[in-house]
C-alpha cells in the first residue's frame, strides 16, 4: 500500500507541475477526491492561512491561475517524505505569478485516500519584487 500511495502522490505532483507549466490543470483536477481540503499557509494574505473545503473552490483557484497567465516550472523534487496518509515533496520552482518573476523553494503535501487526493497543502516562497 505504501508504494501505491507514493505513486499516486507522484502522479498528482507531476500533473500539478504540468498544470502550472501549461495552464492545463485538468489531469490534476481529475485526481481530486469529491471532498478535498486545500490549505495555503502563506501567500498574498501573508501570515493568514486559508483553506478550501469545497472542490469547486479549488478548481476555481486553479482556473484563475490559468486565466491570469501564472506559469511555473517545477524542478525534480529533491526530498520526498511520507507517513500513513501524506506524501510531501520539496522542490524549487520559477516562473511568473501575477506578472512578476517568481523563484522559490516549495513544499507540497498530498493527503492520499485510495487513488485520490483528499488534501493539498502548499508552501511557496515569496514573489520577487
Amino acid at each position: 500500500m505504501e508504494g501505491t500511495k507514493i505513486q499516486t502522490a507522484q502522479q498528482a505532483f507531476d500533473y500539478l507541475g504540468q498544470g502550472w507549466a501549461t495552464g492545463n490543470f485538468q489531469p490534476f483536477i481529475d485526481m481530486l477526491a469529491l471532498e478535498v481540503m486545500f490549505w495555503l499557509p502563506v501567500g498574498q494574505q501573508r501570515d493568514t492561512s486559508f483553506g478550501y473545503e469545497d472542490k469547486q473552490q479549488l478548481i476555481a483557484r486553479l482556473q484563475a491561475r490559468k486565466d491570469r497567465g501564472d506559469r511555473l516550472i517545477f524542478s525534480t523534487p529533491d526530498l520526498v517524505t511520507s507517513n500513513d496518509t501524506t506524501v510531501t515533496f520539496e522542490f524549487e520552482s520559477q516562473g511568473i505569478i501575477r506578472n512578476q518573476p517568481f523563484t522559490g523553494r516549495n513544499v507540497v503535501s498530498f493527503d492520499i485516500n485510495g487513488d485520490k487526493i483528499a488534501g493539498v497543502r502548499e508552501y511557496f516562497g515569496d514573489i520577487d519584487e
